[in-house]
């Protein structure tokens, strides 16, 4: 009996591990497929077919005028970089999307529904 709690609670903890560690990737790139397609976390209840998608890329500088204790401050901030479409569904998590052929993407980059 004591062997089977514990597997269940095994269970109970990897699933939960394997939800948070999915929603950390929403809203990005999670594979690229070509220099124009990507794998990206937003699933069949956050986009359909034909949407639009912002992509953007964080610029992050040091800016020397607010020093805290631990030294210069780093401000990043979100850029766009161009958008896509959603072409087709995979499931709950994934969809496909096609950007324009001028975006420079990688796994990571932030993606969002117009």
């Amino acid at each position: 009996m004591k062997s089977i709690k514990s597997f269940l609670t095994f269970l109970l903890i990897a699933n939960l591990m394997g939800c948070a560690s999915h929603s950390t990737m929403r809203g990005s790139v999670a594979m690229k497929i070509s220099d124009t397609e990507a794998h990206v976390c937003l699933g069949d209840k956050e986009v359909k077919v034909g949407d639009k998608i912002n992509a953007f890329k964080n610029v992050c500088t040091n800016d020397a005028s607010r020093v805290s204790r631990t030294g210069n401050t780093t401000l990043c901030k979100k850029e766009k970089i161009g958008t896509g479409e959603v072409t087709s569904l995979i499931n709950d998590h994934y969809s496909v999307v096609k950007f324009d052929s001028k975006i420079d993407f990688n796994e990571g980059t932030i993606v969002e529904k117009q």
